[in-house]
C-alpha cells in the first residue's frame, strides 16, 4: 500500500510546532483522520484495480456484451393479432372439460379423496413454513390464507443456519409445521416438535446430495412428500427407509397454468427456451449443441436463456470447476458467430409467462432433476418439451418427448416442423401439463397440512402417480 503524506503546512500548522493548545490538538486530530481516510481509499482503489483486471470480471463483461443485441436493444414486439392461431388457448368450456372430463389424467392419487359431496369444513389452523427458500410453497400458502389459515414463516439463512430462538417461538405458535426441503430445517423441527403438532416435510432432489435426510427423526414426521418417484426410491435406498411406509408420499410440483397459457408470438416455432442454467448439471452446453445442429440446416433457430447468471451466486466463488465450465461456454459463444448471434440471455424475473410467449420449445437438458418446474411451466404455456434422457424422465413425460441424446432431439424437432405437427404437439403438451395445475394438487395438500388429525396417515393415503403417466 502506498504511504500518503499530507503536508501539515496546508492546515497552517508548522512541522516543528509542538504547541499544546486545544485548537492545535484538534487540527492534528483532523489531519490524522484525513491520513487514515486517504489510506483506506488507496487500499480500496488497489482492490478495485485487482478486481477489474481479474478473469472473472472480464467474463462478466463478455456476458454483458453477448446479452446486448437482444436483451438490451430488443424492441418489445407488438401484441399478436387476433388471427394468430399458433398454440392458441382453449375456450373456458373446453378448459373445464379438459380438467374434469374426457382426456383428463384424473385426480392426482395421493391421499384418499374426502368422503361425501364436499370436504368437511375445518376451523382456522396455524401453519408454519420453515426453510431457506419457500418459493415452491408460496402458491399453497396463498390458498391456505384464503381458507382462513394463519401462516407464518421461519426463513433460514442457509441449509443449516437459523435463529434458534425465533424458530423456537414460531414452533410454540404453530399447529402444523411444513419444512420446505429436507435439510437442516427438517432435522431441527423433527427433534423439537411437540406432541400434538403435525410435521410435513417436502423432499426435492437436491437433498439426495446432502447428509441431512439421514439425520431427520423420521418417527416425528407425519408426512414426507417427494416430488418424484425416482427421488423417493433413491432416498429409501440411501437411508434405509421403508418404501412401503404410508407416510412417504408422492406429489409433484405444481404450476399456475392459467397465467401461463397465452398465445405465442410470431416466430416462436423457431425459438428454444431454457429457464435456469446454473449449476453446471443443468448442461447449458447441451442446449448449445442442439442449437448448432438445428442452425446447420435452418438459421432461423435461436435459444432464449433466462435465469440468474453464474456470478450472481456467492457459492460459485468456491467452485473452480463450475467456474471453468461457464468460462468455456462464454468463450465458445464469443468465438462462434453462429451461436453468438442466436443466443439471448435474459435476467431472472417474474415475467416468465411473457418470456414463454416467444418459446415454441422448452428444453430440459439436465443430468438430473426431481420434477422440473421450469419444464412444467413451459409445457403449460404450450411449448413443446425437449428432454434429454435422465433418471425419472420416461416416468414423468411421454416417451416421444424424451430423447437419448442431442442428435435425436434435433431430428425430432426437424420432423415435427417438416410434418406441420408443432401446433398439435403444443396442444398435447398443454393438456399433459394440466395434471400439475395447483387447482388439482391443492386438495391433496389441503388434506396434508390442514386436514383433521395430526397422527400418521393410514395405508389408504399411500401416494401413487396419476393413471395416465406418473406426475413426479
Amino acid at each position: 500500500m502506498k504511504h500518503v503524506q499530507v503536508p501539515y503546512a496546508v492546515w497552517g500548522i508548522a512541522m516543528g510546532d509542538r504547541g499544546r493548545t486545544e485548537q492545535q490538538a484538534e487540527r492534528r486530530a483532523l489531519v490524522a483522520d484525513l491520513v487514515r481516510a486517504q489510506a483506506v481509499l488507496q487500499a480500496r482503489t488497489e482492490q478495485l484495480e485487482e478486481l477489474f483486471g481479474s478473469r472473472w470480471y472480464r467474463l462478466a463483461r463478455l456476458a454483458w456484451r453477448l446479452r446486448r443485441p437482444w436483451a438490451w436493444r430488443r424492441v418489445k414486439p407488438p401484441k399478436p393479432a387476433g388471427e394468430l392461431t399458433y398454440a392458441r388457448p382453449l375456450n373456458g368450456d373446453a378448459i373445464a372439460a379438459e380438467r374434469h372430463g374426457e382426456g383428463s389424467a384424473g385426480p392426482v392419487r395421493g391421499l384418499a379423496p374426502a368422503r361425501g359431496a364436499g370436504a368437511p369444513k375445518r376451523g382456522p389452523r396455524r401453519l408454519l413454513l420453515a426453510g431457506h427458500s419457500l418459493s415452491f410453497f408460496e402458491p399453497l400458502a396463498r390458498r391456505a390464507r384464503a381458507r382462513g389459515v394463519a401462516v407464518r414463516e421461519d426463513r433460514w439463512a442457509a441449509h443449516d443456519s437459523h435463529d434458534e430462538g425465533a424458530s423456537a417461538a414460531a414452533l410454540a405458535w404453530a399447529d402444523v409445521v411444513h419444512c420446505e426441503w429436507c435439510l437442516g430445517n427438517a432435522v431441527w423441527y423433527s427433534r423439537e416438535k411437540r406432541p400434538g403438532q403435525r410435521l410435513v416435510v417436502r423432499f426435492h432432489r437436491m437433498e439426495l446430495d446432502t447428509p441431512y435426510p439421514g439425520e431427520v427423526d423420521l418417527s416425528q414426521v407425519d408426512a414426507m412428500v417427494f416430488v418424484a418417484r425416482h427421488v423417493l426410491e433413491r432416498a429409501c435406498e440411501r437411508w434405509g427407509w421403508d418404501p412401503a411406509d404410508p407416510r412417504l408420499l408422492l406429489v409433484p410440483n405444481g404450476t399456475e397454468t392459467g397465467a401461463l397459457r397465452q398465445p405465442k408470438l410470431p416466430g416462436a416455432e423457431f425459438s428454444l427456451a431454457m429457464v435456469g442454467y446454473v449449476p453446471r448439471l443443468k448442461r447449458l452446453d447441451r442446449a448449445l449443441d442442439l442449437l448448432e445442429l438445428l442452425r446447420a440446416r435452418d438459421e432461423r433457430y435461436r435459444l432464449l436463456v433466462k435465469g440468474r447468471e453464474p456470478w450472481e451466486h456467492a457459492w460459485m466463488a468456491a467452485r473452480a470447476e463450475e467456474r471453468r465450465h461457464y468460462e468455456e461456454l462464454l468463450a465458445r459463444l464469443d468465438r462462434t458467430p453462429g451461436l453468438r448471434d442466436a443466443v439471448c440471455f435474459e435476467p431472472f424475473g417474474d415475467d416468465v409467462p411473457e418470456f414463454l410467449r416467444r418459446a415454441g420449445w422448452i428444453l430440459s437438458t439436465s443430468e438430473v432433476e426431481g420434477h422440473s418446474v421450469s419444464l412444467a411451466e413451459g409445457m403449460a404455456s404450450g411449448a413443446v418439451p425437449v428432454v434429454i434422457d435422465r433418471p425419472g424422465a420416461v416416468e414423468q413425460y411421454e416417451e416421444r418427448w424424451v430423447h437419448a441424446h442431442v442428435d435425436a432431439a434435433a431430428e425430432a424437432i426437424r420432423a415435427a416442423t417438416a410434418e406441420n405437427r408443432i401446433e398439435a404437439e403444443s396442444e398435447a403438451a398443454w393438456r399433459f401439463a394440466e395434471r400439475w395445475a395447483w387447482e388439482r394438487l391443492w386438495p391433496t395438500w389441503e388434506r396434508l397440512v390442514l386436514g383433521p388429525g395430526a397422527s400418521a396417515m393410514d395405508d389408504r393415503n399411500r401416494a401413487a402417480t396419476p393413471t395416465a403417466a406418473p406426475g413426479g
